[in-house]
């Protein structure tokens, strides 16, 4: 009977259960909470060493001998998000911030994200809990307990904006329940999760990562930073011409073993790209429709808006035209990039803008012009052959491209690069 017990509390044990929790001191005084930064918890993982007993069930009066004990399989065991969800909301509030509900994504991208996402990796995890059998043998209700719960948390913390993790850190925590209560068990652990929570609430590099000022216009539009002007020589003389003259100015890019796409638009050699593109580079290949290649340099990259400049010799190659401004659903564009490698560079799609997005605070053109990995940091032309924008990302869905692709706006690429037609 006492088997079939166990069995039991395991299975519903992080199923429900009240948090205990204690309220920390408001670590915004005064502020508007409308305006601060959102943070929100998206995915909780146990990563015990194998073999680990983490939980352990005892039953008789004594609470000396275990009836079962629960280990950790090696893996990284993704856990049931509502219970640890409730537990970190009901600490950050407490301390002041700004908690959005989560869902049971690892940083998701899409508009209803928070400013700031957290993940929660549990690499040392305690609980020793004293299980009632009924009253007949243990003095309490069937499933009561007390006991005492530790944990050790490794928190990542993640801006969408960035695009990159701004901040991990690590915390412990302990709880104890010197009475038998209803869902003991579940509040063991959450509680030893929540005390995590509560000390990560406090601390000076967490609240400094998710605290900085908000960098949104009223309309939820990101801003550019501050920067000195860089001149795009030659670019306001430069005619507009066919699609396929224009291959010419779009150019391969090599880092490592992976490759993007870029395009010329100034007479001295400035390329605009993406910032996923060069990553962490200082120099790149840059390889040139006619197989002739030249070194670039990374001069400047904007990761907010995953646009970068690169400066090469232009080898009296004519820049591309640019044409800043809205445009129009419907109306006919062309994407010309380097797709999947190098034998593919030259390669121009056709198709329509189909919608002028915000996500994260970005502007995006949408479009059902065809791109693949490989092209992004290409150019998307209008039909004079002016850039209107830079490609970026792509929608799948089972592994099948589905028509909706991303490109920067070309005025937005240069104004958080601080570029100047000249």
């Amino acid at each position: 009977m006492f088997r079939m017990v166990v069995r039991g509390v395991v299975a519903w044990l992080l199923l429900g259960g009240a948090v205990m929790a204690q309220s920390a001191s408001d670590l915004f005084p005064g502020s508007d909470s409308s305006a601060r930064n959102s943070v929100k918890l998206t995915t909780v993982l146990m990563a015990l060493p194998a073999g680990t007993p983490w939980l352990s069930m005892r039953m008789n009066i004594l609470c000396d001998e275990e009836d079962t004990v629960r280990t950790a399989s090696g893996s990284r065991e993704p856990q049931d998000l509502p219970p640890y969800a409730a537990a970190f909301k009901t600490e950050l509030e407490g301390a002041g911030y700004k908690i959005v509900s989560s869902e049971e994504d690892l940083f998701e991208r899409d508009v209803t994200s928070a400013d700031f996402q957290v993940a929660a990796v549990i690499s040392h995890a305690r609980v020793v809990a004293c299980v009632s059998a009924g009253r007949l043998f243990s003095g309490g209700n069937l499933g009561d307990a007390r006991g005492e719960g530790s944990m050790k948390v490794d928190w990542q913390v993640y801006s969408p904006l960035k695009k990159q993790v701004v901040a991990r850190l690590s915390t412990s925590g302990t709880i104890k329940l010197d009475r038998k209560v209803p869902g003991g068990v579940a509040q063991l652990i959450t509680g030893s999760f929540a005390s995590n929570a509560r000390e990560l609430a406090a601390m000076t590099e967490f609240r400094d990562a998710v605290s900085a000022p908000k960098a949104t216009a009223s309309l939820g539009i990101l801003l550019p930073g501050q920067q000195g002007k860089i001149n795009l020589m030659g670019n306001l003389k430069a005619p507009t011409r066919p699609i396929p003259d224009a291959v010419g100015s779009v150019v391969t890019l090599h880092v490592g073993s992976a490759s993007g796409s870029g395009v010329l638009v100034s007479d001295d050699g400035y390329l605009l790209t993406n910032a996923h593109v060069v990553g962490d580079a200082k120099e790149i290949r840059v390889r040139w429709p006619d197989g002739i290649e030249t070194i670039g340099q990374v001069t400047r990259v904007a990761k907010d808006r995953d646009i970068a400049l690169v400066k090469t010799n232009a080898r009296e190659r004519t820049p591309q035209a640019i044409k800043r401004g809205a445009v129009s659903p419907g109306q006919r564009v062309y994407a010309i990039g380097t797709p999947l490698d190098k034998t593919f560079q030259g390669t121009v799609s056709s198709g329509i803008v189909s919608a002028n997005r915000t996500i994260d605070g970005l502007r995006y053109i949408q479009s059902d012009t065809n791109i693949l990995p490989g092209s992004s940091g290409g150019a998307l032309l209008d039909e004079t052959g002016a850039v209107i924008g830079i490609a970026v990302s792509g929608y799948q869905k089972d592994g099948q491209t589905v028509g909706l692709n991303m490109f920067i706006p070309i005025g937005d690429a240069m104004d958080f690069l601080s570029l100047e037609r000249q």
